[in-house]
């Protein structure tokens, strides 16, 4: 918690936020400040600790300062803070609704996890954990570098959340999977609901009833944050769209959007940039999400102050209104120019629809996105929602937020493959379940302004007249003794509002806590149960990875297939393996390893591979893969018979050698 929010706290209290907002925006600004600090090390040639990332912070801390202290000079009441405390009541209201989602959330997460020390036995694991070691080993955790651990060279790769991590396991000493599961408790529990309870305040205004429904709303459903952390597993996608609803809250803040008081926009358009590279290094596809959803914002706000200029019978008006159509024309090409460049090689792309576009249309209206169950109370929210949004028509950007994240997903979902199906939803690989995980964020205020107009229509009448009957007993009562009576009946009303108020906070959190999220977390949970026909790694092979140490020296190199998992060992054992990820590159020469050691005595040129990779050791975990398939390896079956090499160490079909033959 101290690496996710002291290091953005900092920044935004030299910024003046204050208050909820402070630590609200404070994880997304921790996550630039650590992912450029991660960036910056290796150039200075500063190994990855604590130590750069303090560095940075106090250089963001200062100039954040010196600028809001320059731009009080200009706007006085700026010194008023920007997000000003509010009574206590509000107060107790946001702490309340944090640790109602917190705990909501958690409890689900901790469930699902089932022991600290659990990790997700899927495919794109191997690559995640190794990436954490990979930096304690080398020191260098920048997004510039990282990928060159699968061997295919330097090349970007969004690596904020592996740098998290992976200073939680450096400066806790805590063994990387349970420094994984606590970071991402973490960012679901705490960093999600704050940032989906602060856009509620920008969309809705910072009510306590606003507070509290949106906290209970951020914990109802499926989809997100729970289906990240099970699916693939995607934990960078995972950190940046819990960024989402902070840096969407910004945005609107800075387009002057917001329901909350904001005495200087330029101040707010100066802490959405300093939370966008945070959000771009977490994943570049949250940020062109981010992108896509602000364009119906973007194009209100552009019609108000073009509707104003025509308006007016000034003199240069045509040239205003020529302008403003530059504008357009400027923005659509930049936005087009990054939809078509910040997005995966279609190659990667490959991921085909999953349903009918009626199916999937139901699916983005009742939450139940993918296959799951219908999410019936936030369906109902958030259908009157968006029917008192439409009505209302003073915040129609919100209901065209809604749905573009919609149509994305009906796309993805629904459409054939084909080159509108890419060009429209390629920027997440076609991935139906990285949209799906979008819609949370575009339903939880529609959720909420429906939830609210159930307390505004229905419980703040019934409170009142509560409260009106309890005036009329006072006044009778307080003939004889005015100032007890007038201390019970404040005392009654206290009552009824606290029951009222627990009464409505009762009904939100059993009416959404159903199917939908039970299903999340049981599908969550069995990809993280080790047993003995574990989809990565089984209890086998686990029980002798963990002797490793013990029987493989620090400087040896293994060999096996990474489809069966025995990569992690490199993550879970700090014993290095030549491919330390499934989709790693094949060394030069490892491909006679790998489907001809077991003959190596008659072929001279497979021990000389032997050599020159300096492999000494074969971790074997048989041919039963992540996913189902054979790719072969026949080179490391047999090899005791051969000759090659000795058995030192076995559980199960689990069995490590030591090359004998070959010069070893």
């Amino acid at each position: 918690m101290a690496i996710a929010f002291v290091p953005g706290a900092a920044v935004a209290w030299a910024s003046r936020a204050r208050g909820f907002a402070l630590v609200a925006i404070a994880p997304a600004i921790s996550v630039t400040i650590i992912a450029i600090s991660a960036i910056a090390a290796p150039l200075l040639g500063i190994g990855w600790s604590l130590i750069p990332v303090v560095g940075f912070t106090v250089l963001m801390t200062l100039i954040a300062y010196m600028v809001s202290s320059l731009l009080s000079r200009r706007a006085p009441d700026l010194n008023e803070r920007i997000m000003p405390h509010r009574a206590w009541a509000n107060t107790v209201a946001q702490v309340g609704a944090v640790v109602l989602a917190a705990t909501l959330i958690g409890r689900r997460l901790v469930a699902a996890l089932g022991e600290p020390e659990s990790f997700s036995q899927t495919f794109d694991n191997v690559f995640h954990l190794n990436a954490i070691r990979y930096i304690e080993d080398t020191g260098s955790a920048s997004s510039l570098t990282l990928n060159s651990m699968t061997g295919a060279g330097a090349g970007f790769y969004p690596a904020a959340w592996h740098d998290v991590v992976a200073l939680v396991v450096s400066s806790t000493g805590a063994s990387l999977p349970a420094s994984v599961n606590v970071v991402n408790i973490v960012v679901a529990s705490l960093v999600w609901p704050l940032g989906c309870i602060y856009l509620a305040h920008t969309v809705l205004g910072n009510r306590r009833a606003v507070s509290l429904v949106a906290g209970v709303l951020a914990a109802a459903f499926g989809a997100f944050p729970m289906s990240l952390l099970d699916f693939g597993v995607l934990y960078p996608n995972f950190l940046g769209n819990a960024l989402l609803p902070i840096v969407l809250a910004l945005s609107l803040q800075a387009l002057g959007l917001s329901r909350q008081p904001s005495h200087f926009r330029t101040l707010d358009l100066l802490l959405l940039l300093a939370v966008l590279p945070g959000i771009t290094l977490a994943h570049p596809s949250s940020t062109m999400a981010l992108f896509a959803l602000m364009v119906p914002a973007l194009l209100y706000v552009w019609g108000r102050a073009t509707l104003g200029i025509a308006g007016r019978q000034a003199r240069r008006r045509w040239l205003a209104l020529g302008a403003m159509a530059a504008i357009l024309i400027a923005g659509s090409v930049v936005f087009f120019l990054l939809w078509k460049n910040v997005r995966p090689s279609a190659e990667a792309a490959f991921w085909p629809p999953v349903e009918t576009t009626g199916r999937a249309i139901g699916e983005v209206i009742s939450s139940s996105g993918i296959g799951r169950s219908v999410a019936w109370a936030v369906m109902v929210f958030a259908v009157l929602g968006l029917f008192r949004m439409i009505l209302e028509r003073n915040q129609l950007w919100v209901v065209g937020v809604y749905g573009v994240g919609a149509a994305l997903f009906v796309v993805v979902a629904s459409f054939p493959a084909g080159d509108l199906r890419t060009l429209v939803t390629g920027v997440w690989y076609n991935d139906p379940p990285r949209l799906a995980a979008l819609l949370p964020l575009v339903t939880l205020p529609l959720a909420t302004r429906g939830a609210l107009e159930l307390w505004d229509r229905w419980l703040l009448p019934w409170i009142s007249r509560g409260i009106e009957s309890i005036d009329r007993s006072s006044d009778v009562e307080g003939a004889g003794h005015p100032v007890r009576t007038a201390s019970a009946a404040l005392l009654r009303r206290n009552g009824l509002c606290l029951l009222a108020t627990g009464a409505l906070i009762g009904v939100l959190v059993v009416s959404t806590q159903g199917a939908n999220v039970q299903e999340a977390q049981k599908s969550m949970a069995d990809s993280y149960r080790l047993s003995e026909n574990s989809g990565l790694i089984s209890t086998d092979e686990l029980a002798l990875i963990q002797r490793l140490p013990d029987k493989v020296p620090e400087d040896a190199t293994m060999i096996g297939n990474p489809w069966n998992g025995s990569s992690l060992a490199y993550a879970l054992a700090d014993r290095k393996v030549l491919q330390l990820h499934i989709l790693s590159a094949v060394p030069e020469g490892a491909a006679g390893i790998i489907n001809g050691l077991d003959a190596a005595t008659t072929g001279p040129a497979i021990c000389a591979s032997v050599e020159q990779l300096q492999v000494q050791y074969v971790l074997d975990f048989g041919h039963r893969e992540v996913q189902g398939r054979d790719h072969g390896y026949r080179g490391l079956d047999d090899l005791v018979a051969s000759g090659m090499a000795t058995l030192e160490d076995s559980q199960g079909e689990a069995k490590l050698y030591k090359i004998d033959s070959c010069g070893q």
